[in-house]
């Protein structure tokens, strides 16, 4: 069993690297060709069991651990115990003495590993981000750093329907490497985007389904006819159109979708979820209605902003999930009185029994770009720092379909740990490693960026020897005097208390006052005539 202690452990000099051991590749470049070299330093060949023992295992799910082992195995979390727990011959064991495990972080709901948020039209239910997922982007190494392990990618608020999102983490080369579940859900808003009316929304939104329910029925006749001709039977007299197509649905396959229904599809049929934008009370109402009509009730998120939560009982009534905007604090002023009222939305659905999940912030104010910096907030208004950490962690992860796998430190679960310095809550804290699949992702000791940003002070320069009396150094005769003390000229020479010598007057006398006197010449003297 190899030992590695929680500060000299080997790492690579770049976030994505390790990402090549999940999924090895041919080796097309030389660049490629070093990232497996140096992620080799991480995970030998052929070891894939990782210990992480000695820290305080913050499992979520249940009872923190302290002095806890976590084992992992090909990426799953196979054991979580005391440190009695049994660690074997071959894992290579990692020492997080003084450190705090904790489930990564999940972010809900984040457009910003895309090249652009939306697509110029404003229904586009035919795309998917894994065709807009940049890997290159700072995004996937600031979440690293900022202990976030799973980020559901998903299209921004600005459309009226969208595409279809996934499950990424924030390691890989490409959006394959990077990609964890496909197709989790269809973003549609309620809220009018850029340039549009509310009635223009709605209206653009009840087409787009309308279409496809007449596309879907024409299909379904279309299906039912083809399997009668098959049949061949002259003597089965023609069904009504209306009860053909209701018998033709359970005839169409998915080879029968074609790419601009797909999605739409799969939505109606339950494969997808319905994440809904509402950025007011007033947009709540219609996405409320459409959930009901479609039946959506169980697949339903409402991703709400602005002053969304004035809608609070019908939400309650719906029992639907709700992602709450970045800006957890809606600020309203009195009409009469020019007071402006605070109201803190985490606690209208903490009250109410809904349950819902944060995102950090994508343009605020440094500190509400922290996910861990807004489950704080949640602590200072009163919720107790298990309870909001399990709010972006597995909470998260329940309201995005994914708590089968993510969220919490349990056997069974993919292994995505943070090994922090102290609280996952306090902003004094940092992630000092993260492990992605128990692969090591990221190592602050070893963050370049950061070490640009902060580096190393220069050792400090030693002091020339100070002068004698004849103005030589202790160090030998002939040498200069300190940098930055002038050299003294033959008038200019000090006496032994420090104070100037007057400058003597030449053998001719006084030079006039009108014409300045010859310049004295230099003598080896210190005072010098």
């Amino acid at each position: 069993m190899s030992r590695v202690s929680g500060s000299k452990e080997p790492m690579l000099p770049k976030r994505m690297l390790p990402k090549m051991m999940l999924t090895p590749r041919p080796m097309v470049s030389l660049v490629a060709a070093l990232v497996l070299l140096f992620s080799a330093q991480v995970v030998p060949a052929g070891e894939s069991k990782l210990a992480l023992t000695g820290g305080t295992v913050m499992t979520v799910s249940g009872e923190s651990i302290a002095d806890g082992v976590v084992l992992i195995e090909d990426g799953i979390i196979t054991a979580v115990g005391t440190a009695e727990t049994e660690i074997p011959y071959d894992a290579m064991e990692v020492d997080c003495t003084g450190m705090i495990l904790a489930p990564g972080f999940v972010d809900p709901h984040s457009s910003d590993g895309l090249d652009i948020p939306n697509e110029n039209l404003p229904s586009a239910p035919f795309v998917d981000v894994f065709d807009a997922l940049d890997p290159s982007r700072f995004f996937f190494e600031d979440s690293l750093r900022n202990g976030v392990t799973s980020i559901h990618v998903m299209q921004g608020n600005n459309c009226v329907v969208g595409g279809v999102s996934r499950i990424v983490h924030p390691i890989g080369l490409t959006p394959h490497e990077m990609s964890r579940q496909a197709g989790v859900a269809l973003k549609l808003s309620t809220t009018p985007r850029r340039g549009y009316g509310r009635m223009r929304q709605l209206a653009e939104l009840r087409e787009v389904f309308e279409e496809y329910d007449r596309w879907r029925e024409n299909l379904a006749e279309s299906r039912y006819e083809q399997e009668a001709d098959k049949e061949d039977d002259d003597d089965t007299d023609a069904l009504p159109p209306e009860e053909s197509r209701s018998q033709g649905q359970e005839l169409i396959r998915d080879e029968d979708l074609d790419d601009q229904h797909r999605h739409l599809a799969h939505l109606i049929d339950g494969r997808l979820g319905a994440w809904i934008y509402c950025g007011s009370a007033t947009d709540v109402a219609p996405a409320l209605a459409l959930v009901a009509e479609r039946d959506w009730k169980d697949r339903a998120v409402l991703v709400l902003a602005g002053d969304a939560h004035l809608a609070i009982e019908e939400i309650k009534e719906a029992g639907i999930d709700v992602v709450l905007d970045s800006d957890l604090i809606h600020r309203k002023r009195d009409a009469l009185t020019g007071d402006v009222e605070e109201t803190f939305i985490p606690d209208v659905y903490r009250r109410a029994g809904v349950r819902f999940a944060i995102q950090p912030s994508r343009s605020g104010a440094m500190p509400e770009r922290f996910i861990g910096y807004q489950a704080a907030r949640l602590v200072r208004s009163g919720m107790a720092p298990a309870a909001a950490l399990r709010i972006v962690t597995l909470g998260a992860a329940e309201i995005c379909g994914i708590d089968d796998r993510y969220g919490s430190i349990e056997v069974g679960k993919i292994g995505n740990i943070v090994m922090w310095t102290g609280d996952p809550l306090d902003l004094n804290s940092w992630v000092q490693k993260v492990f992605v699949e128990g692969i090591l992702a990221y190592d602050l000791e070893k963050d370049a960026r950061l070490e640009r940003l902060f580096p190393e002070e220069p050792e400090p320069v030693e002091a020339p020897a100070p002068l004698d009396d004849e103005g030589t150094s202790e160090e030998g005769e002939g040498a200069k005097p300190a940098e930055g003390t002038p050299e003294k000229t033959a008038g200019e020479a000090s006496s032994e208390d420090g104070e100037p010598l007057e400058e003597k007057s030449s053998e001719k006398g006084e030079a006039p006052a009108d014409k300045p006197a010859d310049p004295p010449k230099e003598s080896s003297a210190a005072g010098g005539e």
